[in-house]
This record gives C-alpha cells, sequence and structure tokens, in this order.
C-alpha cells in the first residue's frame, strides 16, 4: 500500500499500521496535507493547512516509536479542528473578519488532549460567523462546499471538518455543536457525526465554562473512531468542576459489544412537531428494519415535542451570541454579517423572564421523551427532515404545515436536553443522490448505547469520497 492508500483508513486501524511499521507518520501526514490542498480547490473546508508544523510534528512521532515513552492511542494521525476552537499558533477566526488575523495564543483543552494522544494537526477548517448557521460559509472564507455534489451545502457549522473527514484529508474531525452544528453536517456529508452529553468533553471554547448549549464531539467515518476521540478528550469527572459523567473505556467497550444486553429503541418520524419529506422517512423505516434484523427491538411511539421547542432555541442561540459578541459589535459592525449582527440585537432583547420561560418547554420535551427512554435506550428520528439545499441557499424555516414545523434540521431542540448524547449515522440517500441521515439519541451518561447501535449500521471504515471525480 502507498501512503495514499492508508487514508482509506479510519484512525483505529492507522494508529495500528504506524505502530506496526507499515508506514510511517511523515509519510501518511505527507499524503493527507497533499489530499488537503487537492480538496480545498474544489470545495473549500480549510481556513489554514499546517503544512511545515505538521510535517515537523510527524518527524518527532517517527523519532518516537521505540523509545521509552509509550505510543498515545492517536500516535501520528492525522486530525483537523475547527476554526472556532483554538490551536497555539495557528489562524483563529472563528470565521469572521471581525478576527481577520487572529492568532490563538493557547491550544483548547480538547485540542491539547488529541496532541497528548499523539494526533497531528494538518489543518484549520471552515465555519460560518461565529459558527451561526446550519451552512458553511463566510464573508471571511467563502462557501464550503458538499462533497457528494459541490452545487450543495455541507452542512453547517461544522461543515470544514466533515468535509475533510468525507474526503479522506483525516479519519478525525473535531467540531462544536451547539444546535446541530457536527450532526446537520455529518448527515449532510454522509459521515458519522457525534453531540456528547453535556460535560462528556470539558468545553473551554468560550469565558463560560457552564453554557448549557455547548459541546465538542467528532467527526469520522466508524463508530470505533468516535469512541476513540471520546477515550482520548472526555473529562476526568473528579477534575471537572462543571460536572461531568464517570470517564469510560468507549473503545474497549465497543469492541465488546457481541456480549452486550439487547438494545430497545423508540421510532419517531416527525417528533410530534417536524414535517418530514416522504424519502427521508422511508430512509429512517429502513434503519430501523436493518436493527430490527440485528435483534433489535424498535417501537413506533407518538412522540409530542411542543413546537414551541424551535422558538426556545433561537431565543437561546440569540441570547448566546449576544452575550459572547455584543461588546465588540459597537465600532466594528460594518465588519459582522447582517445575519449575525440581528441575532446579537434581537438577544440583546430578550427579556430575562421570557428567556426563562424556555426552562417551560424544555420541561414539556423532557415529560415527554422520558417515558419513552424509560423503556427503550435509545430513539431513531431523521437528523434533517428535508433535502440538504443548494450552496448558496440555506437551512429555511418556511410557514408550518399543519401546525407542524417545516424547518429542514431537527438536531436544536436535543440542545435544549443537552445532557442526552445525540448520534447522526448515514441513512441512505434522497433522489437528488445527496445523502440523508438518522440521529440515535440516548439516555444520559450513555453515549456507548448510540454508538453500538451506529455501529450495526456501518461499513468500518466508511470509505473516504474521491476529489477527482467531485462526488
Amino acid at each position: 500500500m502507498s501512503a495514499t492508500d492508508f487514508l482509506a483508513l479510519d484512525a483505529v486501524a492507522l494508529r495500528d499500521a504506524i505502530l506496526r511499521r507499515e508506514v510511517s507518520a511523515r509519510a501518511l501526514v505527507t499524503a493527507a496535507l497533499e489530499r488537503a490542498h487537492a480538496v480545498q480547490a474544489r470545495l473549500n473546508p480549510f481556513v489554514a493547512i499546517r503544512d511545515a508544523g505538521a510535517l515537523a510534528e510527524a518527524a518527532n512521532a517517527d523519532a518516537a516509536l521505540g523509545g521509552d515513552a509509550p505510543a498515545g492511542p492517536l500516535h501520528g494521525v492525522p486530525v483537523v479542528i475547527k476554526d472556532m476552537t483554538p490551536t497555539q499558533g495557528d489562524v483563529w477566526t472563528e470565521g469572521s473578519r471581525l478576527f481577520a488575523g487572529r492568532v490563538a495564543e493557547r491550544d483548547a483543552l480538547i485540542v491539547e488532549r488529541l496532541r497528548r494522544a499523539g494526533a497531528i494537526v494538518i489543518g484549520k477548517t471552515t465555519t460560518p460567523e461565529f459558527a451561526w448557521a446550519g451552512r458553511t460559509d463566510s464573508a471571511l472564507w467563502g462557501i464550503t462546499r458538499n462533497p457528494w455534489n459541490p452545487a450543495h451545502s455541507c452542512g453547517g457549522s461544522s461543515g470544514g471538518s466533515a468535509v475533510a473527514v468525507a474526503t479522506g484529508c483525516a479519519p478525525l474531525g473535531e467540531g462544536s455543536d451547539m444546535g446541530g452544528s457536527i450532526r446537520i453536517p455529518a448527515s449532510a456529508c454522509g459521515i458519522v457525526g457525534l453531540k456528547p452529553g453535556l460535560g462528556r468533553i470539558p468545553f473551554d471554547g468560550s469565558a463560560n465554562r457552564f453554557d448549557p448549549l455547548a459541546h465538542w464531539g467528532p467527526l469520522s467515518r466508524s463508530c470505533r473512531d468516535a469512541a476513540l476521540f471520546l477515550d482520548v478528550t472526555q473529562s476526568r469527572y473528579w477534575h471537572d468542576i462543571a460536572g461531568a459523567p464517570p470517564p469510560e473505556d468507549f473503545l474497549g467497550a465497543l469492541s465488546e459489544s457481541g456480549a452486550a444486553s439487547p438494545l430497545r429503541v423508540a421510532l419517531s418520524v416527525d417528533l410530534g412537531c417536524f414535517t418530514v419529506d416522504p424519502a427521508i422517512e422511508a430512509n429512517l423505516r429502513a434503519v430501523a428494519a436493518r436493527l430490527e434484523g440485528q435483534g433489535v427491538v424498535v417501537e413506533e411511539v407518538a412522540l409530542a415535542f411542543p413546537a414551541e421547542a424551535s422558538a426556545a432555541w433561537d431565543r437561546e442561540w440569540d441570547v448566546w451570541q449576544a452575550f459572547m459578541y455584543g461588546d465588540a459589535v459597537p465600532g466594528c459592525g460594518d465588519l459582522l454579517t447582517r445575519d449575525v449582527r440581528g441575532l446579537i440585537e434581537r438577544g440583546r432583547d430578550v427579556r430575562a423572564v421570557s428567556y426563562r420561560q424556555g426552562e417551560h418547554v424544555r420541561t414539556r420535551m423532557a415529560q415527554a421523551l422520558q417515558p419513552v427512554l424509560e423503556r427503550c435506550d435509545a430513539l431513531l428520528c431523521p437528523t434533517l427532515a428535508r433535502d440538504v439545499p443548494p450552496a448558496e441557499g440555506f437551512y429555511a424555516s418556511a410557514a408550518p404545515v399543519d401546525r407542524k414545523l417545516n424547518d429542514t434540521t431537527m438536531t436544536g431542540v436535543f440542545n435544549l436536553l443537552a445532557r442526552l448524547p445525540v448520534l447522526s449515522m448515514p441513512s441512505g440517500f434522497a433522489p437528488s443522490g445527496l445523502p440523508t441521515g438518522v440521529q440515535i439519541v440516548g439516555r444520559p451518561g450513555r453515549e456507548l448505547d448510540v454508538l453500538r447501535l451506529g455501529q450495526k449500521l456501518e461499513p468500518c471504515p466508511r470509505p473516504p469520497l474521491r476529489v477527482e471525480r467531485g462526488a
């Protein structure tokens, strides 16, 4: 195999190949960088490609093999990091002209842990300004396009990481998720995306360690890679004052999943409040049938989430934007896009009592879902309710149909129930030829259950897309 051939493997297999000296970290990283440049020219997933830094780190990884120090679980493996996340010495713009040219002075904790595990950061990936949108484009960096069809969106806001993983630039990408920003691009690009439960990975991406929406998580082409990502980045709960579930050996447990107890899942096509395209419903039901064929018990449920949940999330998102970036607007408003200025202005106008009313909506959602998760290990529903929109378009909300939401995304409601882990897995294809996705929603602290269910739906690893054909 050439070094380029190894890029078809997932992170676990790559790590093993490096440790067996079947490929050097330098050769692998060289191939990854070459692919990153080729993909960048076509799809624009990167804000920076770390040629010199990544090659130097790869040379150090090769030199360290055979030394006294044990190799880390990601020794020599290429990864990509979203531009919302600081990596020391690299560009850190958060997709905004407001921070054009800014260089990070530190590694975020998640980056520090990935590097401690031996991972090599080959590039920083695109995000819309301040991660605000379900698409990935910005006035600073332009449009990032879907690898299945460049005329369409790759999703957002972790779209650059999703494209880099889907095309084999790296087997693992870091993303952040406050309303579906990992799961949306995972679905749009046909890969795996996990929003862990709140606190599983400590979030120090902002000044607020107690943010109720914010999650870091992996984008990958296999569930075992997502498990490995959790292993190396998860909180050690006695160290994290913000609160975290006890650490687990996710990869080890996932490898032994044949001995696990049978799982039972609930199925909801529309969560009681969304309008879902027929093709997406058909793919969801096909996923349920595949799980039933592997011994999983599937129970269709009449879940009734309140339609107000979407507006409650919108309000929280507006307030978050105003809280995080509102102080930067005076004198610099012309550097922000009109959409982001609007979010900040609306967030400033939200009264505290109105903000707290969202807790009533969360409570109604919890009351609807709790009895389901008391008898079932997980819930299945679509990731996107509609087909992936054009790259120049956006994830629109339209007038309700039959009192149901006509939104594209079905993800933000689960950020309102932040302790629940949610995995997006490929579920098939729409008539357009673009991927569709299914969300697997687990009980609090039970990332392992959603990964076990996801693993039943995958080839492992999912092969990368061929850049030269653009699909």
